[in-house]
């Protein structure tokens, strides 16, 4: 009669299916890989960048897939031997990492790393994809999330975009028809890690109206300004960005902040929009907002992420959300502190968001429990069990916000269930 929430975890990136590739079971020997994913439009200057990484991360190994149609961007001095085929597949450089072009399925190259990586044929640290200019990053997150196999080796550490900094507001202001322009903001959107790169190019006027325009298009992302794609590599790699404890952080903003960057603004392809506000969210009504626009792939296509950190009723943890689309990652985390103020923060990150504003605001806050449960613990009541129009049982209330659900009721046959909303729907007057 409704969907019952686990008070302490609920993730939809649970359990593993799927085929064997040869390392389903190897895995657990060894520790999931890291993945770092490389994206910004052309001549942001990400094959900079790259040859950087492999260039100080003397003390790491990675393995480098670049999703290139033409050439690949290492540069030659880093192969070790200089008469190997940089076409081939898997390309050892000389500081013991491995490069690999896809040209092909990115999965299937993941499961070939994978199976080197848990049988010990390649002593590996995390991957670093980088993806061509035009490439959305949504798609290749999303294989992290869907495919067991690959889900079982490896997880997304960070999604960092390089925006060049001289010619970023141009790029972002290039028509609505030219399609790099949708890309270039999507890129910014989805990602967990902002370099604003050439900032050595640009005076300090300039540089604030790039900073506010990255922050219209997320909030959330770190910017970290750079000279000639040189950033600290702990803001690049063991981050934790996609990590629910991460989001914790990431929501605080102070007053002034969240007051800036989420009031309304001229109508952009790309833009975010956030709600916060005090009370508790009743569970099964928030996931019903959520299947409202994230349950196909259809109706999810302009939500590039969807992040929250609420306050439940019928728990004392903080319930946190990540979504990609309308893949959910969703659990609760630590408990509120003594005294803390238990207010939600959700941000909307995607296209087409600000005609949605009103709709996002009015819908999540129609989530919340704002009036007093109708019927006091030990009411009779009638509860639906069934999904016919006779499908009712006499029973009694016997707690309020149970596991996140309105009532938890005891059966005249001695059966407790919940009725997860307080309408008569679920649970009416005896």
């Amino acid at each position: 009669m409704g969907s019952e929430i686990d008070d302490k975890k609920r993730r939809t990136d649970d359990g593993h299916h799927g085929h064997s590739h040869g390392y389903s079971d190897a895995h657990r020997t060894r520790s999931r890989l890291p993945v770092t994913v490389l994206t910004g439009y052309l001549g942001a200057g990400k094959t900079t960048l790259l040859n950087y990484i492999l260039r100080e991360q003397n003390d790491k190994k990675l393995a480098v897939i670049e999703n290139e149609i033409g050439e690949v961007s290492i540069d030659d001095a880093l192969v070790e031997n200089k008469h190997q085929d940089m076409a081939e597949e898997l390309v050892l450089l000389d500081n013991g990492c491995i490069c690999c072009t896809v040209r092909g399925d990115l999965i299937q190259t993941l499961h070939k790393i994978g199976a080197k990586y848990v049988s010990g044929g390649a002593h590996l640290d995390g991957v670093l994809i980088e993806l061509t200019g035009m490439a959305d990053p949504a798609p290749v997150v999303q294989t992290f999330i869907v495919d067991d196999d690959v889900k079982r080796c490896f997880y997304v550490d960070n999604v960092v975009t390089l925006v060049d900094a001289k010619h970023a507001i141009e790029k972002l202001d290039e028509s609505k028809g030219d399609p790099e322009k949708g890309t270039a903001c999507a890129q910014i959107a989805f990602s967990s890690t902002v370099l604003l790169n050439k900032i050595d190019l640009v005076d300090g006027a300039h540089l604030d109206k790039v900073r506010m325009r990255i922050k219209e298009l997320n909030a959330a992302a770190e910017i970290i300004p750079c000279q000639q794609s040189q950033a600290p590599m702990d803001k690049l790699f063991n981050v934790g960005a996609f990590n629910l404890e991460k989001v914790l952080d990431e929501q605080y903003m102070d007053e002034e902040e969240f007051r800036r960057f989420y009031q309304p603004k001229m109508d952009r392809s790309v833009s975010n929009v956030g709600v916060r506000c005090e009370g508790a969210v009743m569970m099964f009504a928030f996931q019903r907002f959520l299947d409202r626009y994230l349950s196909t792939e259809e109706q999810a296509k302009d939500f590039l992420r969807v992040k929250a950190v609420l306050n439940v009723a019928g728990s004392q943890d903080k319930f946190v959300l990540q979504c990609v689309h309308m893949l959910r990652n969703q659990g609760f985390t630590k408990p509120w502190a003594p005294g803390e103020k238990r207010e939600n923060r959700i941000i909307f990150i995607g296209r087409a968001m600000q005609p949605r504003r009103q709709e996002l605001t009015e819908g999540f806050k129609a989530c919340l429990a704002t009036q007093p449960l109708r019927f006091p613990v030990n009411t009779p009541i009638f509860a639906k069990v069934g999904a016919g129009d006779n499908d009712w049982m006499r029973g009694v209330v016997i707690a309020h916000w149970n596991e996140c659900n309105a009532y938890r009721l005891r059966l005249e046959d001695g059966d407790e269930v919940h009725a997860p909303l307080d309408l008569d729907f679920f649970v009416k007057k005896a």
